[in-house]
């Protein structure tokens, strides 16, 4: 199969290096999976043998006794351990004890957050790690909108652990590239909200040119049918950024973006009716007539996401403001709204950009 892929007689489009590179990394996993069970054998094998052997009568429930075990596992680890008494457990992935580059372990990393071990992406029966379906009744305006994510002091999404088991980084690290972009929860004045949600890093141009915050598909999809578009409170740096939305369960299903603009150190909102998005499949964007063009299913939104990129929407456009080097974009807020028709209809008219203030 590896040869499969890479004795093409013609030199494949974009859109299918990508997928080239996914099929290459499932099989690579698959294939490294037995090495990495070795490595982390040996490494709990090596851990019995340097501690002390202790006596069959002792309690594993008496606070003085603390024993290290090493567990070998296949589900994704994140920041996961547990302590049970006084026995301290540790999850390791896959891949932490292999010998790859940083980079390529960054990747292995991001990876397995939104799509499970590589047992989970072969095995039909297994399922990919999922996020809690939000949406909630906006306290100020029930009827109008619907909070997705609020990430201000005191709201339940703007606790750390919360926020690490819905929103992960994907940065291009997972084809080749070497931007560092990382999404976490930080504390800002209170005139500001107390809290926010942060993606912040270094991007670079070669290889890909992104990173982004992505939620995990939602164990159920959210039904934003009665709504008209997204609003979105943000503070950025001056870049164009895109947000998207996905509509299928597969990760590398049809996605639909929409960019826009950002204030250096301002807050702003971001007003995105559903028409403004426009449909991508693998880095290109699919347009009105082709096989595989439809309108978004507003009633089943499993993920979103917020990207810096150097791709406008398609890779055949640039993103006029992108620049390499140090980025940093806040998010107080995402709700669904329903909007004034003729602020919809104004938006039609004009071809569908991003409106903020």
């Amino acid at each position: 199969k590896h040869k499969a892929l890479l004795q093409r007689t013609k030199a494949p489009s974009p859109p299918e290096r990508l997928k080239d590179i996914h099929r290459i990394y499932v099989m690579s996993c698959a294939l490294l999976t037995p090495v990495a069970l070795g490595a982390l054998a040996r490494t709990a094998a090596s851990s019995s043998r340097n501690r002390p052997v202790r006596g069959a009568h002792h309690n594993l429930n008496n606070n003085n006794v603390q024993r290290s075990v090493v567990r070998l596992s296949l589900r994704p680890s994140g920041s996961r351990s547990s302590s049970r008494g006084s026995l301290n457990v540790r999850a390791a992935s896959w891949w932490e004890n292999l010998p790859l580059p940083p980079t390529m372990k960054r990747g292995a990393k991001e990876i397995e957050y939104f799509q499970g071990n590589p047992l989970e992406q072969v095995l039909p029966w297994m399922s990919s790690p999922k996020a809690t379906t939000p949406g909630r009744p906006d306290p100020k305006d029930a009827e109008r909108s619907l909070v997705l994510f609020d990430f201000g002091a005191g709201s339940p999404d703007s606790d750390s652990d919360r926020f690490g088991k819905v929103w992960g980084e994907l940065n291009d690290v997972i084809m080749g590239g070497q931007s560092e972009g990382g999404a976490s929860i930080i504390s800002i004045p209170d005139a500001d909200g107390g809290k926010c949600a942060k993606l912040s890093g270094v991007v670079m141009a070669q290889n890909g040119g992104f990173v982004s915050m992505r939620t995990r598909n939602f164990s159920k999809p959210v039904d934003l049918a009665p709504y008209d578009g997204v609003k979105l409170r943000v503070r950025g740096d001056g870049f164009r950024y895109k947000f998207i939305l996905r509509d299928d369960e597969n990760f590398f299903a049809l996605a639909y973006h929409s960019a826009f603009n950002t204030v250096e150190g301002e807050w702003m909102d971001v007003e995105i009716p559903f028409e403004d998005f426009t449909p991508v499949l693998r880095g290109e964007v699919v347009k009105n007539g082709e096989s595989e063009w439809r309108d978004i299913r507003r009633g089943s939104i499993y993920s979103l996401q917020i990207m810096l990129s150097k791709f406008e929407l398609g890779m055949s456009q640039l993103n006029p403001s992108f620049a390499a080097g140090p980025f940093s974009l806040e998010v107080s807020n995402i709700k669904a709204v329903k909007m004034e028709r003729a602020i919809v209809s104004a938006r039609q008219d004009a071809g569908g950009s991003s409106s903020s203030a």
